[in-house]
Protein backbone atom coordinates (compact mmCIF):
# COMPACT_ATOMS: atom_id res chain seq x y z
CA UNK A 1 0.00 0.00 0.00
CA UNK A 2 1.58 3.57 -0.99
CA UNK A 3 2.62 5.62 2.20
CA UNK A 4 -0.03 8.32 0.77
CA UNK A 5 -2.49 7.26 -1.77
CA UNK A 6 -4.83 10.44 -1.06
CA UNK A 7 -3.25 13.83 -0.74
CA UNK A 8 -5.69 16.42 -1.42
CA UNK A 9 -9.11 18.23 -0.24
CA UNK A 10 -11.82 19.20 -1.73
CA UNK A 11 -11.44 22.80 -2.78
CA UNK A 12 -13.94 25.19 -0.84
CA UNK A 13 -16.10 25.96 -3.96
CA UNK A 14 -15.66 22.19 -4.64
CA UNK A 15 -17.30 21.16 -1.38
CA UNK A 16 -19.77 24.18 -1.91
CA UNK A 17 -20.90 23.23 -5.38
CA UNK A 18 -21.72 19.60 -3.92
CA UNK A 19 -23.67 20.68 -0.91
CA UNK A 20 -25.34 22.32 -3.67
CA UNK A 21 -25.74 19.80 -5.97
CA UNK A 22 -27.32 17.69 -2.96
CA UNK A 23 -29.54 20.85 -1.91
CA UNK A 24 -31.06 20.95 -5.11
CA UNK A 25 -31.22 17.05 -5.25
CA UNK A 26 -33.57 17.73 -2.94
CA UNK A 27 -35.51 21.09 -3.93
CA UNK A 28 -36.57 19.16 -6.67
CA UNK A 29 -37.78 16.28 -4.98
CA UNK A 30 -40.35 17.94 -3.05
CA UNK A 31 -42.83 14.84 -2.96
CA UNK A 32 -39.87 12.53 -1.29
CA UNK A 33 -41.39 10.14 0.73
CA UNK A 34 -40.16 9.05 4.13
CA UNK A 35 -41.96 6.42 5.81
CA UNK A 36 -41.46 4.46 9.26
CA UNK A 37 -40.74 1.22 9.48
CA UNK A 38 -44.55 0.04 10.27
CA UNK A 39 -45.31 2.28 7.14
CA UNK A 40 -42.78 0.20 5.01
CA UNK A 41 -44.29 -3.20 6.15
CA UNK A 42 -47.83 -1.88 4.54
CA UNK A 43 -46.19 -1.51 0.70
CA UNK A 44 -45.54 -4.30 -1.24
CA UNK A 45 -42.40 -3.92 -3.48
CA UNK A 46 -41.57 -4.53 -6.95
CA UNK A 47 -38.54 -6.65 -6.86
CA UNK A 48 -36.74 -7.86 -10.29
CA UNK A 49 -39.12 -11.15 -10.54
CA UNK A 50 -42.51 -8.88 -10.58
CA UNK A 51 -40.96 -5.87 -12.35
CA UNK A 52 -42.36 -7.70 -16.09
CA UNK A 53 -45.26 -8.32 -14.52
CA UNK A 54 -46.34 -4.64 -13.51
CA UNK A 55 -44.69 -3.43 -16.62
CA UNK A 56 -47.02 -5.46 -19.05
CA UNK A 57 -49.62 -4.36 -16.80
CA UNK A 58 -48.98 -0.71 -17.35
CA UNK A 59 -48.02 -1.16 -20.84
CA UNK A 60 -49.70 -3.47 -22.33
CA UNK A 61 -52.76 -4.95 -20.21
CA UNK A 62 -54.57 -1.73 -18.81
CA UNK A 63 -54.27 -0.05 -22.43
CA UNK A 64 -55.86 -2.76 -24.24
CA UNK A 65 -58.22 -3.40 -21.56
CA UNK A 66 -59.25 -0.35 -19.90
CA UNK A 67 -62.08 -2.24 -18.34
CA UNK A 68 -60.00 -4.02 -16.08
CA UNK A 69 -58.90 -0.88 -14.73
CA UNK A 70 -61.77 0.15 -11.88
CA UNK A 71 -59.97 3.32 -10.40
CA UNK A 72 -59.98 1.47 -7.31
CA UNK A 73 -55.95 1.17 -6.90
CA UNK A 74 -55.58 4.33 -8.88
CA UNK A 75 -56.29 5.40 -12.58
CA UNK A 76 -54.34 4.02 -15.56
CA UNK A 77 -52.96 7.71 -15.51
CA UNK A 78 -52.05 7.14 -12.08
CA UNK A 79 -50.02 4.03 -12.80
CA UNK A 80 -48.28 5.18 -15.92
CA UNK A 81 -46.88 8.30 -13.81
CA UNK A 82 -45.83 5.98 -10.83
CA UNK A 83 -44.54 3.79 -13.54
CA UNK A 84 -42.21 6.46 -14.86
CA UNK A 85 -41.48 7.67 -11.69
CA UNK A 86 -40.27 4.43 -10.87
CA UNK A 87 -37.64 4.10 -13.16
CA UNK A 88 -36.57 7.47 -12.90
CA UNK A 89 -35.81 6.52 -9.79
CA UNK A 90 -33.83 3.43 -10.43
CA UNK A 91 -31.43 5.49 -13.06
CA UNK A 92 -31.04 8.23 -9.55
CA UNK A 93 -30.50 5.35 -7.48
CA UNK A 94 -28.12 3.72 -9.66
CA UNK A 95 -25.76 7.23 -10.02
CA UNK A 96 -25.84 7.82 -6.31
CA UNK A 97 -25.06 3.75 -5.41
CA UNK A 98 -21.73 4.28 -7.39
CA UNK A 99 -21.06 7.94 -5.74
CA UNK A 100 -21.70 6.57 -2.73
CA UNK A 101 -19.35 3.40 -3.19
CA UNK A 102 -16.61 5.93 -4.37
CA UNK A 103 -17.39 8.26 -1.42
CA UNK A 104 -17.16 5.41 1.05
CA UNK A 105 -13.79 3.73 -1.07
CA UNK A 106 -12.17 6.85 -0.94
CA UNK A 107 -12.92 7.49 2.50
CA UNK A 108 -11.77 4.08 3.27
CA UNK A 109 -8.31 4.67 2.18
CA UNK A 110 -8.33 7.90 3.38
CA UNK A 111 -8.60 6.76 6.83
CA UNK A 112 -6.43 3.63 6.46
CA UNK A 113 -3.48 6.61 5.75
CA UNK A 114 -4.64 8.56 8.76
CA UNK A 115 -4.54 5.02 10.92
CA UNK A 116 -1.27 4.07 9.51
CA UNK A 117 -0.03 8.22 10.15
CA UNK A 118 -1.35 7.44 13.85
CA UNK A 119 0.44 4.08 14.20
CA UNK A 120 4.14 5.63 12.89
CA UNK A 121 3.41 8.48 15.32
CA UNK A 122 2.67 5.96 18.27
CA UNK A 123 5.85 3.68 17.28
CA UNK A 124 7.86 6.85 17.39
CA UNK A 125 6.68 8.56 20.43
CA UNK A 126 7.44 4.93 22.29
CA UNK A 127 11.09 5.08 20.99
CA UNK A 128 11.01 9.04 22.27
CA UNK A 129 9.92 8.25 25.82
CA UNK A 130 12.07 5.24 25.91
CA UNK A 131 14.67 8.17 25.78
CA UNK A 132 13.21 10.16 27.93
CA UNK A 133 12.43 12.78 25.47
CA UNK A 134 9.69 15.50 27.00
CA UNK A 135 6.10 14.90 26.08
CA UNK A 136 7.06 11.66 24.84
CA UNK A 137 5.25 9.42 27.77
CA UNK A 138 2.43 11.74 27.40
CA UNK A 139 1.65 10.90 23.78
CA UNK A 140 2.24 7.17 24.75
CA UNK A 141 -0.19 7.14 27.54
CA UNK A 142 -2.86 8.39 25.54
CA UNK A 143 -2.54 6.55 22.31
CA UNK A 144 -1.72 3.35 24.58
CA UNK A 145 -5.76 2.40 25.69
CA UNK A 146 -6.08 1.45 21.65
CA UNK A 147 -3.14 -1.54 22.13
CA UNK A 148 -4.74 -2.61 25.25
CA UNK A 149 -5.05 -6.49 24.78
CA UNK A 150 -3.89 -7.00 21.09
CA UNK A 151 -0.44 -9.14 20.67
CA UNK A 152 0.72 -12.24 22.42
CA UNK A 153 -0.72 -12.46 25.76
CA UNK A 154 0.19 -14.37 29.10
CA UNK A 155 -1.49 -17.19 29.46
CA UNK A 156 -4.12 -16.64 32.73
CA UNK A 157 -3.17 -18.06 36.01
CA UNK A 158 -3.96 -21.60 36.10
CA UNK A 159 -4.52 -22.60 32.86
Amino acid sequence: MPLNKIDITFTAPQETAINDAFADINTNFPFAQNLTNDEKKQYPTIDNSRLPYVKRTVEIHAVNMPSLVSGFAGTLLNAQNDWILHGQIENFKQKLLSLLEKLTETQDVAGAELYQFMLEVYRMAKAAAANNVPGAQAVVDDLAPLFEGQGIQDAPPGS
